[in-house]
């Protein structure tokens, strides 16, 4: 098999409040093409403009020369240049072809299956706006042109080729959102070829349109897609419309939308059959009014079958917003109520502290000069976007950013006053994360309120507003509860790591340390006894 990989850029999309998107996926069987009769485009054009397809594969395409045709003045026409194809594979007969939407896919892999009469194609393609970083949305995309006849002979081969295409699946176990589609050739749904797509492998299929005996029933008469013709003329088959050959059929998640695309009910449907055509001519009486005069002639002219659509529903991300955080915290360490002390202002580093294990953040914010007196420390705010708190861990992380605290809790921006700004989106509710370099980190136990913009939260005026509740803070004073004092190493955890590897050491220096827990200025046994021993064994509570 030949694979071939595009490398993809790990893609920035944020998580947002989530929105869906419509792609319209075509297969059309383009009889030899471009063949003798190239001008054959004209019409694939007019087609192509009425139905606006965001994912086209095509059967019966003989050569890259044809593919750039169609791509160059059957799809990127009139000013439009969106449309990508793949790479155009030789096989042993006709072949197929990918064209797509580039403004809403990317076209990350693809693969030939080997049969014994043509190559079976793989497109894998991902969605531009997928609704998070780490949940990207792929669409698994098979064209083939199985074995023509209706002879035992012929469905044996059928069969075979078929078999190969769920071998070729069932050794990829992370398949999502597959469809399969093209010029199947099936006469009824009694073929074996049929019920094996249908039941067989890791990735049992569905046929939204239902099984039969599809050849020449008045029945199925709204659904066949061959022939267009009675009359014989630039090759093809004849006879009018008395076939279903042409399929697309889903695996289960593309009909419930666990994997972000979901089918849309009805909208399956053969382009220009009105049902009343059984084995007449597209363009004979009665007339024909699904679609307007000019497609009924280009659908007639360019082929001998009729494409056939389906629309599906794509969860996507919503547009990024600015925003602002209003947001209020204490430490123990150097609260005097009602507010914090800012001894150690003169102290505090112009470049933020947490460039360093365990917090590792390489923001670069940074001050010639601290713009307020009031500021009494650096912290690191974190943003993380899940359902619910117990999921906010460090994968739903959206943003982090160091700021400054003021005495009245205030976290605020390096101009030392304003609240911070972001231009994120979030698809399912923030949550909001304080760490500092020697309390315990805090992560809010319910989600920050949005109104007008504004992100607001508040953990100091209830047990309850931090993440784990009495053991996530405490209470500081009377109704009032701050972040807990006494890890030195920035860990997570109060134990002897903190006393060992850092108040040991720095205890009777004055600075900017780590071991000063009440911002004095100094190391001494006040910080040990008042917050290091006390809090001895307690621990974060954010997620993890």
């Amino acid at each position: 098999m030949l694979r071939i990989i595009s490398l993809i850029a790990v893609l920035c999309y944020l998580p947002a409040m989530s929105q869906t998107d419509t792609a319209t996926v075509m297969y059309y069987n383009i009889l030899n093409f471009p063949g003798t009769t190239p001008e054959r485009i004209v019409n694939f054009r007019t087609i192509n403009q009425y139905v606006k397809p965001d994912i086209l594969l095509v059967n019966e395409l003989l050569s890259d020369v044809g593919a750039v045709l169609l791509l160059e003045e059957g799809l990127n026409v009139f000013g439009e240049s969106k449309y990508q194809k793949a790479v155009f594979i030789d096989g042993p007969d006709t072949d197929n072809m990918l064209f797509y939407n580039s403004e809403m896919f990317t076209l990350y892999s693809q693969d030939t299956i080997q049969t014994a009469l043509r190559l079976i194609k793989e497109y894998v393609l991902y969605y531009n706006n997928s609704p998070g970083i780490t949940d990207t949305v792929f669409f698994y995309l098979y064209s083939a042109h199985l074995k023509a006849g209706n002879t035992s002979t012929d469905r044996n081969k059928r069969l075979a080729e078929v078999m190969r295409f769920k071998e070729h699946v069932n050794s990829m176990p992370n398949i999502e959102n597959l469809i399969i589609g093209g010029d199947f050739n099936l006469y009824s749904s009694t073929e074996t070829a049929y019920s094996t797509l249908l039941n067989e492998g890791l990735y049992p299929l569905n046929d939204v349109l239902g099984a039969g005996n599809w050849h020449d029933d008045p029945v199925f008469a709204p659904i066949h897609t061959q022939s267009t013709r009675t009359a014989q003329f630039g090759g093809g088959a004849t006879g009018g419309l008395d076939d279903r050959f042409d399929f697309m059929l889903f695996t289960g998640d593309l009909l419930s939308g666990t994997d972000k695309i979901t089918y849309v009910p009805g909208s399956y449907i053969p382009v220009g059959n009105d049902g009343l055509h059984l084995n007449l001519a597209l363009i004979s009486p009665p007339v024909n009014t699904t679609v307007p005069d000019s497609i009924l002639q280009a659908l007639y002219f360019m082929a001998d079958h009729i494409p056939i659509i389906s629309k599906f529903a794509i969860e996507s991300a919503a547009p990024q917003q600015n925003f602002t955080l209003s947001l209020k915290v204490f430490l123990e360490g150097p609260f005097n109520d009602p507010v914090m002390s800012n001894e150690i202002n003169s102290l505090l580093p112009g470049n933020q502290p947490y460039d360093q294990s365990p917090w590792n953040y390489q923001g670069d914010e940074n001050v010639n000069f601290i713009p307020n007196p009031e500021i009494i420390d650096w912290v690191l705010i974190e943003l993380r976007d899940a359902q619910d708190a117990v999921s906010a861990t460090p994968d739903t992380r959206l943003s982090r950013r160091a700021a400054f605290l003021l005495s009245n809790g205030s976290v605020v921006d390096t101009n030392g006053y304003s609240n911070l700004t972001f231009n994120l989106s979030v698809q399912n509710q923030l949550y909001v994360v304080v760490m500092h370099r020697n309390h315990l980190g805090v992560m809010s136990a319910f989600p920050a309120q949005l109104s007008d913009n504004i992100f607001s939260y508040d953990f100091s005026i209830a047990s309850g507003l931090a993440y784990g509740g009495i053991n996530g803070h405490k209470e500081i004073a009377s109704g009032i509860w701050g972040m807990i004092s006494g890890d030195s190493d920035g860990s997570g955890f109060i134990n002897t790591d903190d006393k060992i590897l850092y108040w040991n050491l720095q205890a009777g220096w004055t600075g900017y340390f780590p071991s000063d827990f009440n911002f004095d200025g100094i190391t001494d046994n006040r910080d040990k006894d008042d917050f290091m021993i006390k809090n001895n064994q307690l621990s974060s509570q954010i997620p993890q």
